[in-house]
């Protein structure tokens, strides 16, 4: 984990037969598209209730 007082970066580290390589995501984003897709399935569920009635 790197960050600093604004921003959270998530590093994921992965080795292979030719090497590591470094895969960084910033936590925060990865936060926002989380909630989003929450609201989303929140959304489709509450619709196929709806039509069953």
């Amino acid at each position: 984990m790197l960050g600093d007082d604004a921003t959270k970066i998530g590093v994921l580290i992965f080795e292979t037969a030719e090497g590591n390589f470094d895969f960084a995501l910033n936590l925060q984003a990865v936060e926002v598209i989380r909630q989003a897709l929450s609201k989303i399935e929140t959304h489709l569920t509450k619709g196929k209730i709806s039509n069953l009635d």
